[in-house]
């Protein structure tokens, strides 16, 4: 694949329509309205990783993850539904204290991220489907601009864990080229009830 450059580097919430749903509409910290007792048990286990082991929250997520996310009775019909248009997030968690957020995001056949980094750490694990995961390596050219090169695509299975660091060292996209809806849970160090649109570093296409 050919480098892309990009002089410039903005803060999105992923994509300008992939916004993050709230049920109800009710904003709140904690668990949010109908999250399954499997779900509650994650966000627990989750948010005692974390408190045990400050400064090293993506491998404490990604442990956490593991054993829950290819359990089917991990969501509600609600936060497995998708929409038509872009991915979808749905709010799962949101830490009281603001160190970390969980989220369900559902991929209909076609849908992508564009290509990102991270302001915070996190850990993804695959629930439904076959999404994919296409890294990239970055330097900056004679220019300053930033060069992405694709380093590597991987189909993902359910149960499958990945973390990222913040930065623009784990740089990435996630997609659905599948014909059936895929699933994933992500877990982030970051306050996403408040700051929804200040976690991804998309590089414009």
């Amino acid at each position: 694949m050919p480098d892309l450059a990009h002089s410039n580097v903005t803060l999105l919430p992923g994509a300008p329509d992939a916004r993050i749903d709230v049920a109800e509409n009710t904003p709140r910290y904690g668990l949010q309205p109908n999250c399954t007792p499997l779900m509650i048990e994650l966000a627990q286990t989750l948010q005692n990783a974390i408190d045990r082991c400050p400064g090293h929250g993506a491998a404490a997520a990604k442990a956490a993850l593991r054993g829950y996310v290819c359990d089917p009775a991990l969501l509600c019909p609600e936060h497995k539904q998708g929409d038509e248009k872009t991915y979808k997030r749905h709010l799962l968690y949101a830490a009281p204290d603001g160190s970390c957020s969980i989220l369900a995001l559902v991929w209909l056949p076609g849908q992508a991220t564009p290509i990102h980094g991270h302001t915070a750490w996190g850990a993804v694990g695959v629930l439904e489907g076959n999404p994919y995961c296409e890294n990239y390596d970055t330097s900056p050219n004679q220019h300053g601009a930033i060069c992405l090169r694709s380093k590597m695509k991987l189909r993902l299975h359910a149960g499958d864990l990945a973390s990222v660091q913040a930065g623009i060292d784990d740089v990435h996209r996630i997609g659905n080229d599948s014909m059936r809806r895929a699933i994933t849970i992500h877990a982030y160090g970051k306050d996403l009830l408040t700051e929804p649109g200040k976690l991804n570093i998309v590089f414009p296409q």
